[in-house]
């Protein structure tokens, strides 16, 4: 694949997260969007992409947005793609670009400058009795990872296979010789495993435990948070009858990762250069991802990282 530039953004969940997937007919009304083969959770790239584009609308402001003198609708079309909400004004490209010549129409048929990934998730929270939690992975999801981490230039070292009910503590032994997660028991081994590129990418985060692919996918099919929703009836102060809904949600502290690419846009004016500065400026520290954003849900604390090596 033919990109300029690229980034790695890691997220990690402040508040919990619900990315919906729509209805269920199982037990859970409300649940998460899963890869389809594996079940694992994620969060859709037309999710993420989504809310990257609502961020930095609000991050621009409705003031800018609607002046025909500023160049932020513009942007926000030349970055995400053209949206009836966000159409530019054609003095403002003209003024900034002057006559550029194109076959396509304007701006009906732009294609956005950046291409999104899913989120995916690699370190997942899980009760312990050592501590609070710990951060559960498995190899699977450390090659995968790895896997991103080599297209974007990196260097990445082995992941150990691991056998059932066995573990291996990342870059520091937390202890235990039993460790607990919910209501499966992990022996880690003596043998502490040294990852690196962890160890840099997520400085400060700890308790890190590889387990068994089988050991993880329980963890999180089985081990995420539900929550019980209803509707009172204003009129009895109770229950109101049909409303009651069960809502899943990816809990707070999970680490996802995702990766952003940029290509050159308006031809070649716009460099991809600039519009990943520019969407580096505009998404910083933390944002909003998925639903229920009025009870405080899906608030991540956001990392940037720039990939290795050069043009890929």
């Amino acid at each position: 694949m033919k990109h300029i530039e690229s980034s790695l953004i890691t997220l990690k969940a402040v508040s919990p997260i619900h990315a919906g997937s729509g209805s269920s007919t199982g037990a859970v009304d409300n649940p998460i969007q899963r890869e389809r083969h594996t079940s694992w959770p994620m969060v859709q790239a037309t999710s993420f992409k989504g809310a990257l584009r609502a961020h930095c609308r609000s991050q621009l402001g409705a003031a800018a947005l609607a002046d025909p003198a500023s160049n932020a609708r513009n942007m926000i079309n030349w970055v995400f793609g053209s949206d009836s909400s966000d159409y530019w004004d054609e003095g403002v490209k003209k003024a900034t670009f002057g006559d550029i010549k194109e076959d396509r129409q304007w701006p009906e048929n732009l294609a956005g400058a950046i291409s999104v990934s899913d989120l995916k998730l690699l370190f997942f929270p899980v009760r312990s009795n050592i501590a609070p939690f710990v951060y559960v992975t498995s190899p699977a999801v450390l090659k995968r990872f790895f896997g991103d981490l080599t297209f974007l230039g990196f260097e990445v070292e082995t992941v150990p296979n691991v056998k059932d009910e066995c573990g291996y503590w990342i870059n520091e032994d937390c202890g235990g010789d039993r460790v607990i997660l919910e209501d499966a028991v992990i022996t880690p081994n003596q043998e502490v495993i040294k990852i690196e590129i962890i160890r840099k990418l997520f400085a400060g985060l700890d308790r890190i435990l590889i387990v068994s692919d089988d050991m993880y996918d329980y963890c999180v099919t089985s081990c995420t948070e539900i929550q019980t929703q209803i509707k009172i009836d204003p009129k009895t102060g109770t229950a109101q009858s049909g409303a009651l809904r069960y809502e899943e949600l990816l809990q707070a502290d999970s680490v996802l990762y995702g990766v952003i690419t940029y290509n050159h846009q308006v031809g070649e004016t716009l460099k991809a250069k600039a519009i990943k500065d520019w969407l580096r400026e505009n998404v910083q520290n933390y944002i909003q991802i998925g639903g229920d954003e009025t009870l405080g849900r899906g608030i991540c604390q956001i990392q940037w990282v720039e990939p290795q090596g050069g043009e890929s």
